[in-house]
Order: C-alpha cells, then structure tokens, then sequence
C-alpha cells in the first residue's frame, strides 16, 4: 500500500498534471486552437454526410463514451471533492480544456494508421506506434503499450468500475458484493465473446438513455439551487488555489492535494491522451480522420465539463464541503437523495451499475485489442476474456483506497506513452486537420 500510494503521488501528483497541461497548450497551439476560433466550421465537417457502411461515427463514439462515460464522472468526482476539495472540480475543468484537442490528435491518427482485419477495423496508439514512427523505436513503445494496455485493462477498467458497482448494489439493494461480482462478470463475458459488433450495438442504446436521465436530475438540482451557483464558483476557484504555506511557491501548487486529484479523476474520468478512446474510434468507417477525432473533442466536453461539473455541484449544493460520507459510492448517493429522497438512491445506484458495466465490456475490448497487437491466438483471447470477467468479480470485494490507487497510476504511465509518440507523429496530425480545412496550411 505505501508503495502504491507513493508512486500514485509522484506520477499523479507531478508528472502527469505537468504532462497533461504542457501537451495541451502546446497542441492548442500547434493546430490553431481551430474548433475555439472556428467553430461553425468545425460543426459542419462534423455533421457532413458520407457514404452508409460499416461502424458509422456515431456507434464508434458510442462505444468510447461507454469507456469513458461511468463512474468516473460520478464515483471519481465524489472522491476528488472528498480527498482534493471543492478546488479539485476547477482542476477538473483545465484538465479537460487542455485534454480536448489531445483527444482529436489521437483519434486522428488512430483513423490514418488503422488496419483491416477479416473486414475488421483495429487501430490505436500500438499501430500507429508501429507504423507511424516505425522501426525499433516505433516496434518497442507499441510492444509496450500493448503490454500495458492489457495490465490496465484489468486495474483501470474493471476493478474501479466494479468496485463502484458492487458498492451501488451494496448500498441500495443489499445485494452481497461477491454475489454481484460474480452475476455481472458473467453478463460481461458474454458481451466480450460477442465481439465489437454486439457491444456497439449495445452501447448505442443503453449511454444515451442513461446519460439523458442522469443528465435532467443533476441539472434540476442546479436549477433548484441556481442562486448559489455564483458562490460555489467563487469557492471553488479559491480553493484550486490554495496551497500548503509549508510547501510554498510552486512546489505547494503542484503538490496541492485540489490539484493532484482533480487532474487525476479528470483524466480518469475523459481518458484523454491515455490511448484507450482511438481503439474504439478505429472502428469507425469515416474517410475523414479530423471528423471522427471532432467526436472526440465533443467526448470530452461532454463528459467532463457536463456530466462531472453537475456531479459535482450537485456533491458540494447538498453538503456544504462537509462530507459525512467516506466512501465515494455513499456520497453521491445521500447527495441526491437530499433533493430527491429514497427513491433516488434507486435511480443512481442503477445508473452506475449500467454505467460502470458498460464501462468494464468497453475495457474490456480495449485490452483484448491490445492483447490482438501481441498475439492472434484465439486461446489466448479467450483466456484473457475469461481471466478479466474473473478480475472483474474480484474488484467487487476489493477495498476502494487501493483501486484508485492502482488506476491512478496506469492513467498515468499509459498517457506518458501514448503522448510520446502523439508527439513524434504531430505533422501527420497536422497534416490532416488542414486537409479537413480546419486550419490553414503552415508558413514553411
């Protein structure tokens, strides 16, 4: 435990906040800041026609906002208000600002290096790795990040969600842990060996039916409280910038536990520049690679900037910064049902059960595309499914302090990777976003 909490302190708390918003900044930059200067532009190359076939966009966007789209936006704000203070929210707010184009650049070039598998699109951050940068270097970082991948696949995107789950269940229906992990692990495994085309479909239908009914009881809550909205904005950014006197000058900012966190579960919650969305955004049939990576710009607005900044009013309106809760599930639970009652401990608890499933089947083919770059074998892929959905049941029982952690860290080594080559193969992002006519060409 205190080696996990120690690295999770340096390559959270440091590295990845530094990571994040230097690779933000610089890629605004880079490519014009176009979908802020140019915005009717950019809507209308996102809402242009193309030819019917295959994974439309739209199914592909499905299936990363089930990966990204869960408990992060509501679990992962909970706990970053709890342990980082109201200020973690406003970190939020900049990690996703910075992190927007970050996820275009990504998806971009996950869209210009895919490959075509028995009809099967498959692409990310290990294939234009490979065929991006090319030869030892481009060959080792994807063997890498595969490799990584896969251990993410089971700390990232199955014990965190399933723990959160499990605790939902828990919490509301008193439904034992072990015995939820076991059921939901089995509805997983189904799903996974059902493959991309059964997971999208399911996708398609059950984030937007969720998203729309957590969506209106967030935001009636804030309508309810809208005279307060102007002090809780002010509150907030007071505290993202309060630091440890014992620290001081920078080194109390960047070791800020608002700031830590609030990057943190932000990066946790939008996934952006960790390599996991282009897998899903691959598999999209678009002749327009800036047009599938706008969709994930939209990704990340709406799932952080939206979803997590109600979340988090709705946690600060109902507590007034004291939280007699410790546990994140508990939280999000009391917080609604001071404005809703009982019943609402019913509507969350089931929106975060689908929503954290949704998320561990998404996770799930994320490693199992990671797993495809290392090895074709059909055995070993079906030991992998199985050996996830049993991982999976584990993390119903797991305690919450160390799958954070655990996941704290993979966010953090997975983005460091992925960002790396984002950066070698910045002029083929560039290239594109011209062509697209998203930005005008660069002065040689």
């Amino acid at each position: 435990m205190y080696f996990l909490k120690t690295a999770a302190d340096i390559g959270v708390g440091i590295l990845l906040p530094l990571v994040i918003l230097f690779s933000g900044i610089y890629f605004t930059k880079y490519l014009g800041g176009f979908y802020l200067i140019r915005p009717a532009r950019t809507l209308r190359l996102l809402f242009s026609k193309e030819r019917e076939g295959g994974i439309s966009p739209l199914r592909a966007l499905s299936v990363s906002l089930a990966g990204t789209l869960g408990v992060g936006n509501i679990v992962g704000v909970a706990v970053a208000i709890s342990l980082g203070g109201k200020g973690s929210l406003f970190w939020m707010w900049i990690s996703a600002f910075f992190s927007m184009i970050l996820k275009y650049a990504e998806i971009v070039l996950a869209q210009t290096y895919k490959i075509d598998k028995n009809g099967k699109k498959s692409g990310g951050p290990m294939y234009y790795m490979k065929k991006g940068i090319g030869g030892f270097p481009g060959k080792a970082l994807a063997f890498l990040f595969a490799l990584l991948g896969v251990i993410s696949a089971f700390s990232m995107g199955s014990l965190v969600q399933m723990k959160a789950a499990s605790d939902a269940m828990a919490e509301t229906f008193f439904v034992p842990p072990l015995a939820f992990g076991v059921i939901a692990a089995g509805f997983c495994l189904m799903l996974l060996f059902g493959g991309y085309e059964k997971i999208s479909r399911v996708t398609a239908i059950v984030i937007p039916i969720l998203s729309a009914v957590y969506l209106f009881m967030a935001a009636r809550v804030v309508w309810l409280e809208s005279d307060r909205i102007p002090i809780l904005m002010r509150e907030i950014v007071k505290d993202a910038f309060s630091f440890s006197s014992a620290s001081g000058g920078i080194l109390g900012f960047i070791f800020s536990d608002a700031m830590r966190h609030g990057i943190a579960k932000g990066s946790f919650s939008h996934e952006a520049g960790c390599g996991t969305a282009p897998m899903a955004h691959a598999g999209a049939d678009t002749k327009i690679p800036a047009k599938q990576g706008i969709l994930g710009i939209f990704e990340v607005f709406f799932d952080t900037l939206v979803l997590c900044t109600l979340t988090g009013f709705v946690i600060l309106l109902a507590n007034d910064g004291n939280f007699a809760e410790e546990n994140g599930m508990a939280l999000v639970i009391a917080s609604f049902a001071k404005y809703y009652g009982e019943k609402a401990a019913y509507i969350i608890s089931i929106s975060v059960v689908l929503f954290a499933l949704a998320t561990v089947v998404c996770w799930g083919y994320y490693g199992k595309e990671a797993l495809s770059y290392i090895t074709r074998s059909r055995f070993v892929a079906a030991l992998y499914i199985i050996g996830y959905c049993v991982i999976a049941a584990w993390g119903a029982v797991m305690s919450e302090g160390t799958v954070w952690e655990l996941s704290d860290i993979t966010v953090a080594l997975m983005t460091v990777l992925n960002l790396s080559a984002v950066f070698w193969l910045r002029r083929e992002v560039r290239a594109e976003t011209e062509a697209a006519g998203l930005c005008p060409p660069r002065r040689r």
